[in-house]
């Protein structure tokens, strides 16, 4: 896995063969990402009903990006921070460039892109631990702070919602135009993981799925910490939001 010089970043011919890029939990984080704010949109915007499962889809959502941050430390090469996430120089070389390189990974604009997602989610899944619909759903620290913090949090919420909303349309379009212009494989490569790319260092698929497997356990645990022992150890009421 570690090797002593880096794969060139750059994919020189788009229409060279592809090759294995994105592993299949890379993927399955991506489209579990867009069912799980999918849902979240339509259970907030479009239906009375649905605020359990809300709830319940945004803790899913939180453990989610927890994986997804550790993967960006154990996982394979192309999904690591420290491969993807810009210099400031390579940001302003590829904002001035022209005409604009092709990354193998995110270019620096969608690598800021990710991180942008990653806050965004994060943002919203925590804050919902604070808050309340006074109807049906309390989040699990929701009466740990006096109301005034508690509309703060509520405002936080919005206004990380309306933002996602933002960087979703923004994704999509950047999306479309990388695949009509210079990335035709683009779409593609987020179903199969496959780009024309030059040969990023490859994961054995047991090491592959043993971090994966143990990073779900560490996420497994670090859930139940935060939604059962750490409310019941504060002398919260669990009950409020199962």
């Amino acid at each position: 896995m570690d090797v002593k010089k880096a794969p060139s970043p750059f994919i020189t011919n788009p229409q060279s063969p592809t090759k294995p890029l994105w592993d299949i939990y890379t993927r399955i984080f991506h489209w579990l990402l867009v069912l799980g704010i999918a849902f979240q949109y339509y259970s907030a915007e479009l239906s009375d009903s649905q605020i359990d499962h809300h709830a319940t889809v945004g803790y899913a959502l939180l453990g989610l990006i927890w994986f997804r941050i550790l993967w960006g430390f154990v996982g394979p090469y192309s999904a690591r921070f420290s491969v993807f996430v810009p210099r400031l120089r390579s940001l302003f070389n590829y904002i001035l460039a022209r005409p604009k390189p092709i990354y193998a990974s995110h270019n620096p604009l969608g690598s800021l892109a990710v991180l942008a997602f990653l806050i965004s989610v994060l943002v919203q899944a925590i804050s919902g631990l604070f808050m309340t619909d006074d109807i049906f759903f309390n989040g699990p620290y929701q009466s740990w702070f006096n109301t005034t913090l508690t509309e703060v949090i509520q405002s936080l919420h919005n206004y990380a919602f309306t933002a996602l909303q933002i960087l979703i349309v923004v994704h999509i379009i950047a999306v479309l135009v990388h695949r009509f212009t210079s990335e035709p494989f683009i779409i593609k490569a987020m179903l199969d993981g496959n780009k024309p790319h030059h040969a990023y260092p490859a994961m054995s698929p047991f090491t592959l799925h043993l971090r994966a497997w143990l990073c779900m356990l560490v996420i497994m645990l670090k859930m139940w910490v935060l939604l059962v022992y750490l409310p019941e150890y504060l002398g919260l009421n669990a009950d409020e939001y199962w």
